[in-house]
């Protein structure tokens, strides 16, 4: 089947029609305006006033090829090659995951429970473990423009994903190349105490792979998906020990959880010494955020 002509109408006819069967219809929309935002810079109370008009035949080859890979469940955002977070866009692709929204809530607790020091441009120094495409501390620094933001990642192609993110936003992250279960950085003259340590590392038991979709399987990177049964905690575990050396006096550290895990990781950090722990629910209801303090 081909898309009828070059309108507007007819690829949007085409869009959905195709996909029918594979997606939910709301996910369906929600690709589509996202294409026509990034392919013709069209916002999407556009794509009905402008139905008629046609697009050129590149435009409509780059619909045909997203199309293609969305019926093989390759993600709208790899696609593309862009997500939005917070209010900002990322560049991403097959080394970094793809910025979920509890990542977002993470972020904006983050600010909340720091709304003060912010108001009084107190230079708070934090510390992003596991950054990916570098959405966490980014956004922070875009938020916190006085603090002193670094971040790691095991992954150098990861790493230069995250330093293009900061150039594209507009701000100054310092990005290390470093493995957290045997930590370089940590443990040398140039790391410093820090207010804030932040992590959503990999959390997902190879056993759980049966249950997830095949579209994060296929394309996300499982380095940063998938931890061994045997100790589903092990980065929580270490990122907590690091926390204890380099946090300073009423020191705080956020984590995104696996929602199976919460009562145990809560445990953990309570039996490490961390005060005021608090298990914190997602908008879906879900216990996916873990805090605590020095």
């Amino acid at each position: 089947m081909k898309i009828a002509s070059n309108k507007i109408n007819d690829v949007v006819r085409f869009f959905r029609q195709e996909l029918d069967t594979l997606y939910e219809k709301e996910e369906i929309e929600s690709m589509m305006v996202f294409c026509f935002e990034v392919y013709l810079s069209m916002k999407r109370s556009d794509i009905s006033l402008r139905g008629n008009e046609t697009m050129s035949e590149s435009e409509l080859l780059k619909f045909n090829f997203a199309i293609k890979d969305l019926k093989k469940f390759r993600p709208i955002q790899y696609i593309l090659g862009y997500a939005d977070f917070y209010k900002l866009k990322f560049k991403v692709d097959e080394h970094v995951l793809i910025p979920r929204p509890e990542t977002e809530e993470l972020v904006d607790l983050i600010i909340k429970d720091h709304r003060s020091s912010i108001l009084k441009k107190q230079d708070l120094s934090i510390m992003d473990i596991g950054t990916g495409s570098g959405c966490i501390p980014i956004a922070l620094k875009k938020n916190i423009p006085d603090a002193n933001v670094s971040s790691l990642d095991i992954s150098a192609e990861a790493i230069d994903i995250a330093k293009y993110n900061s150039e594209l936003n507009g701000v100054e992250v310092e990005f290390i190349v470093d493995n957290v279960l045997n930590s370089i950085y940590f443990n040398s003259e140039f790391s410093t105490a820090l207010d804030i340590i932040v992590s959503n590392p990999p959390y997902i038991c190879f056993s759980e792979k049966e249950s997830m979709h095949q579209n994060v399987l296929d394309y996300e990177p499982h380095l940063a998906l998938f931890v061994n049964d045997s100790d589903p905690l092990l980065f929580y575990k270490a990122i907590a020990d690091l926390a204890l050396k380099k946090l300073k006096p009423d020191g705080k550290i956020y984590f995104e959880i696996n929602q199976a895990f919460g009562l145990e990781s809560k445990y953990m950090l309570e039996s490490k010494g961390f005060k005021n722990v608090e298990l914190l629910k997602d908008i879906s209801n879900n216990y996916r955020i873990l805090r605590g303090s020095i």
